[in-house]
Parts: C-alpha cells; structure tokens; sequence
C-alpha cells in the first residue's frame, strides 16, 4: 500500500499560488500519479482555499480553483466519520490548533499518514507530542 499523505489548505494553497514549498507539494502530486502515494485533502480544507480564492478574485475564479483542483492525483474527503469527528475533537480540545487543523490532524491520524503544511506555529506542538509526522513544505 502507498505511503499516504494529507494536505492542509496551506500546502494546497503554496502549490496553487507558487508560493514557496509549491516543488514538494507539486513533488507529491508527481508520485501519486505514478501511485507511489496516496493523496488526500478533507472537503473542510478545499473549502478553506476556496474562501481564500474567493476572497481574491471572486467566484468565477474559485470556481476555476475548484476544477483545477478536481483534476489532481488527489482524493477528496467529504466524510466526517465519527472516528474522525473523535479524533479532532481530542485534538482541538488538546492543542492551540484551529478547528479546521484538528480536522488535517484527525484525518491524518485516521488514514496512518503524513500531514503535509506550511503552518509551523500551528502543528510544531502537535507534531512535538508525536501526535502526527509532519511533512513541512517550508
């Protein structure tokens, strides 16, 4: 089975916007297309990225964001199982981290995979405690 590794929406959005840590993100997707791993994001994060994209430049291009993301070697989550709502809630109640972290956390956890983020400040602790290993793209 392929190694399995879960984006938070920064790792998407560093790839999406070519912000620095885009080459180990855009390095991942590479292997999942060849099936060396195994790709996933929870809806929860996709739709963080689509606020931000949004935000900036509106629906028609958050809409654009959202097929272009659909075209990815990346498996979309939507499911809130309730071993996943367990495991962030356990996490959100132990660590300063968001709700929508927890989530990244949990679902990382879920799936014995690697949390792949640009956010330091908020998994370093997570991460410290041995709760999940961190890929960090910056």
């Amino acid at each position: 089975m392929a190694p399995v590794f879960v984006l938070d929406s920064s790792a998407l959005l560093a790839f999406l916007y070519g912000e620095r840590g885009r080459e180990q993100v855009q390095e991942l997707l590479l292997k999942a297309t060849l099936s060396r791993v195994s790709l996933r994001l929870h809806r929860l994060h996709l739709g963080e990225v689509y606020y931000v994209f949004y935000r900036k430049g509106g629906a028609r291009v958050a809409e654009t964001m959202l097929g272009d993301v659909g075209q990815l070697p990346v498996v979309v989550e939507d499911r809130v199982s309730p071993a996943l709502m367990r495991e962030a809630g356990r996490i959100k109640a132990s660590y300063r981290v968001s709700y929508a972290d927890a989530f990244a956390v949990g679902l990382a956890r879920i799936r014995k995979g690697t949390l792949v983020s640009a956010d330091r400040h908020e998994f370093t602790p997570v991460e410290s405690a041995e709760e999940v290993a961190v890929n960090w793209i910056r």
